[in-house]
């Protein structure tokens, strides 16, 4: 049968290590984003957040001036709400100064209790004749409306998605023109809505909603231009300060199939998502503020605000509230005042709907670049060229942010480049694995040993530290010296029982040689598999092994059998109280406490492996903060110099007096220094490990 030169053509791409996998695992990463679930679009933004954070907007000649009804102002001219009387003169200060617009980031849905004609109502027992004066005062309402016929001004309309037992006044239709498709679909519909007294709606020159939607992380990044009520399209209270500043008479909305596209006033293009919502650019301080108080003040000048455009807001904390920004917290009025400022820079941020496919094809090249570019013959260079390239996709984030105000996301295209490699990694050292047992079938049995055992040894021990790098209560240090003709030495650690415990082991297997090496392996893997399985209860994890390493032994009779020592133990790493058992092992020491130098004390057991069904006792001590638990194998007694003298445990004992405790890495460098400088040129005979434990003392927060 002819095989289709198609199908041959694909199996010889996916042929080599790890391809196969990796690209499944890009594939995988490709649906997901398309599919985009909640947490990957929250890493996306969360990126966002980092990068404006990097790039805050800086302010610029654009002035808006926020006239804040302060705490100091409370404290001078009584609580809130203040009579619009009181209102009315702050207005009449602030258009004294000829702002081009004042925006009142304030709803007055009902009538002011103060007012001469409520006083009157609500005090019947009051004389005739003081009576019939106050009635004769002009209505607070209407005084604040004479106020604000002097100054263009817009009013805050507070919409809501609860129905109201009595129907919302309609809204006089504000002057938008829509361009293409229709944009209430898009928009955010609400049921209702809270607008002010109809006297001073009728002397505002507009109107506009000020509802602050967070993201579903409670993060503010975006504020809608406008919402929809009522198929009315009501625009945003930003939005009409700009326009009525801007002495533009329409708000034009484009809208496409997918969405809206943007909003237009006068010769001004605003960016917006397709809900019609402005991704804000944040400035750490935005606008001038001035207190209320000062306004009202006869030193001020009002001449100050020439020009401006002024927000009026009630700023005490405890009445407006705060909002969460990418740069932190701000009061709702804040807001505004950002997406004013940033309109009027043209520097909102923008994220056109072709990133979204610019992602996925930067993520969908990276990962084939990994899997068929880059040569792992070199490991390090391989991963030297994939994090250049990762640092290349976020460079194109910030770049695209800082000179063109695009969010495109890197981290989405170098998590996938980084999956790819690792599976890369794993895939290629697998055959490289795989490879070395072929070559060593090859060649000479005492070379093939040599290097198989040491490949082996080497490459299942744990060498990176700080072992866990998120961890600064954990202080792990581990080092082992191969002998030429290699044993079987391993340690391990791991962190149990939710990550408040530490596991460690040391242990030594007999013999020399691909024997010991195996069995090295496997006993690695049969003791983490037990802790596992049985942990805390470290005697039944030691039984297990136990068992395990019998079985190997007798397997491995042709090679003369071989046994494992090995010393155990579990750190609880909040008390210090320390399980430890040994199996035909050394005792560790313990220095650095005021205890000084000492032995754990163990009633110990036989060899891993020599005697089936032996339970093992478990013992128990303490570390205290700052001791350092070091445990060691036979390699460091037993090593010899020229003359064939012993190391000793008695010199390990001096050494270990003298030795500075400061860390996990000093004790054991103290140690293997002063054996290199005992040893001299003589030749290792064994391994030499050593594995230290400190106890972190615990911080004050």
């Amino acid at each position: 049968m002819t095989r289709d030169p198609a199908v041959g053509w694909s199996v010889a791409l996916l042929r080599g290590p790890g391809r196969a996998a990796a690209l499944a695992l890009v594939a995988g990463a490709l649906a997901l984003r398309i599919i985009d679930p909640g947490v990957i679009t929250e890493l996306r933004v969360r990126g966002f957040d980092l990068v404006e954070k990097v790039w805050p907007r800086v302010n610029d000649s654009a002035r808006v001036a926020i006239v804040d009804i302060d705490e100091k102002s409370l404290a001078q001219y009584g609580q809130w709400p203040w009579p619009r009387h009181l209102l009315a003169e702050l207005v009449r200060r602030i258009a004294q100064g000829h702002p081009r617009v004042l925006g009142i980031d304030i709803v007055f849905a009902e009538g002011d209790r103060l007012s001469p004609t409520e006083i009157a109502r609500e005090l019947p027992g009051l004389p005739p004749a003081i009576t019939d004066a106050l009635a004769q005062l002009p209505p607070s309402d209407r005084d604040l409306a004479q106020a604000m016929a002097a100054v263009p001004t817009v009013l805050a309309i507070a919409p809501s998605r609860e129905e109201m037992a009595q129907p919302s006044n309609p809204i006089h239709s504000a002057p938008i023109r829509q361009a293409g498709n229709d944009p209430t679909p898009f928009l955010k519909s609400y049921k209702s809505i809270v607008q002010s007294q109809p006297e001073l709606r009728a002397t505002a020159r507009a109107a506009g909603e000020i509802a602050v939607e967070p993201d579903v992380d409670g993060v503010v990044r975006r504020l809608a231009l406008a919402v929809a009520y009522r198929q009315t399209i009501v625009p945003s209270f930003a939005l009409e300060v700009v326009r009525v500043g801007g002495g533009e008479q329409a708000i034009v909305i484009d809208t496409g199939a997918f969405g809206i596209e943007d909003v237009r006033i006068g010769g001004t293009t605003i960016p917006t998502d397709r809900r019609g919502r402005a991704i804000l650019h944040f400035a750490p301080s935005l606008a001038r503020y001035i207190s209320a108080s000062d306004v009202l003040d006869p030193a001020f000048d009002p001449a100050e605000l020439q020009g401006h455009v002024v927000l009026l807001g009630v700023a005490h904390v405890d009445i407006a509230g705060l909002r969460e920004t990418p740069l932190g917290l701000v009061r709702a009025v804040d807001l505004h005042a950002q997406l004013i400022e940033s309109i009027l820079l043209g520097d909102l941020l923008r994220r056109p709907p072709f990133l979204d496919w610019f992602e996925l094809a930067a993520a969908l090249a990276a990962g084939l670049a990994v899997i068929w570019l880059l040569g792992y013959a070199s490991p390090v260079r391989a991963v030297g060229i994939a994090l250049a390239m990762a640092a290349a996709l976020f460079g194109v984030e910030l770049v695209l942010f800082r000179f063109a105000d695009r969010l495109f996301d890197s981290t989405f295209p170098v998590l996938t480049l980084l999956g790819a490699l690792g599976v890369m990694l794993v895939g290629n050292l697998r055959a490289a694995q795989t490879e070395l047992v072929h070559e060593r079938e090859a060649k000479q049995r005492v070379e093939g040993e040599l290097a198989a055992a040491q490949a082996i040894q080497m490459g299942l021990l744990p060498r990176r530290f700080p072992a866990f790098p998120d961890r600064p209560d954990i202080d792990v240090y581990a080092r082992i010296e191969p002998a030429r003709m290699v044993g079987g030495d391993l340690y391990d650690y791991l962190l149990i029982g939710g990550s408040s415990r530490l596991f460690f082991l040391i242990a030594d297997v007999s013999g020399k040689g691909i024997a010991a090496a195996l069995l090295m392996a496997m006993t690695k893997e049969v003791v983490r598999d037990a802790v596992l399985t049985f942990a805390p209860a470290l005697d039944r994890i030691l039984a297990e092994a136990n068992r395990k390493t019998a079985a190997a032994s007798a397997e491995l009779q042709s090679e003369g059998g071989v046994f494992v020592t090995a010393f155990a133990g579990i750190l609880d790493l909040g008390s210090g109280q320390v399980d430890f058992a040994s199996a035909g092992h050394d005792a560790p020491f313990i220095l650095g406490g005021k205890a000084g130098l000492r032995r754990l004390v163990t009633e110990g057991g036989p060899p891993l492996g020599t005697v089936d069904d032996f339970r093992y006792p478990i013992d128990h001590d303490k570390i205290e903060p700052g001791e350092v638990l070091l445990l060691y194998t036979d390699g460091v007694t037993e090593a010899e110099n020229a003359n064939h003298t012993l190391y000793s445990s008695e010199r390990l004992t001096t050494a270990l007096g003298k030795a500075p405790v400061v860390d996990a890495h000093g004790v054991v460098v103290a140690v293997i220094d002063d054996v290199s400088r005992f040893v001299g040129g003589a030749e290792q005979a064994d391994d030499m490990t050593l594995l230290a434990l400190r106890r972190v003392a615990s911080r004050a927060h």
